[in-house]
């Protein structure tokens, strides 16, 4: 399998950290790989161990894989990471680009049952004039209205569902992960917010506007140059 286990888009306006505005962030057992958005290429000396681009982060659950990780500008500005099994997440501040002493409880930031006990997909989706969080676990997937930057106090009315309902002809059962990305540099006559879900070895590509499954395809065909993890 090839495929990332974590992903995530980052804003990082006002931070002290240097580079790119926006960044784009696949994760994989001890390594990470960074994503060019403008150019939509991997960025060079890529991948590299989370432990030197991300000092602290994996100490906290030494040993765990991520299972997910989302930036929602308004929940602290931070980019939360989730650990396989774990009932914590791992805050890492997106201002002074490090992370936080102490862990925060899975359900402070998503209080409902999919974010219990075994793996989930958490996903960031921001469309404009909206913003949602999706968790999706098993054959089901649970959804959270992002309002006034407040953590929520629980899911959508209507919800948990099932995914094969609210996502027909693209996906039935879980992904490992998913991102959301605003692609800057490509034509202005098509619409460039898409949602990513990774499979294993295959992504399905979705539009956001239109919440509709554009295609599925290997990894390496979409995102070419896609490395291998060690």
């Amino acid at each position: 399998m090839i495929g990332p286990l974590a992903a995530v888009h980052v804003d990082w306006t006002g931070s002290v950290k240097t580079g790119p505005v926006h960044a784009l962030y696949f994760f994989k057992k001890r390594q990470y790989i960074r994503w060019d958005i403008e150019k939509e290429a991997l960025w060079p000396d890529y991948p590299a161990d989370i432990a030197d681009g991300w000092p602290g982060l994996l100490d906290h659950f030494p040993g765990v894989d991520l299972c997910g990780a989302i930036h929602v500008p308004g929940w602290q500005n931070k980019i939360w990471f989730f650990f396989q099994g774990q009932d914590k997440a791992v805050g890492w501040d997106v201002a002074t680009n490090r992370v936080d002493d102490t862990p925060t409880p899975v359900q402070t930031l998503l209080p409902c049952a999919a974010s219990t006990g075994g793996p989930f997909a958490p996903i960031y989706v921001d469309r404009g004039d909206s913003q949602t969080v999706y968790v999706f676990r098993g054959d089901e997937y649970t959804r959270f209205t992002v309002a006034d930057g407040s953590l929520p106090q629980k899911c959508d009315d209507g919800y948990p569902r099932k995914i094969g309902q609210g996502w027909t002809g693209g996906l039935t059962v879980a992904p490992l992960c998913g991102v959301s990305v605003n692609w800057p540099n490509r034509s202005s006559a098509l619409k460039n917010n898409k949602l990513y879900f990774f499979l294993g070895d295959l992504y399905t590509r979705w539009d956001i506007g239109t919440h509709s499954n554009n295609y599925r395809l290997d990894i390496p065909a979409g995102w070419v140059g896609w490395p291998q993890f060690e």
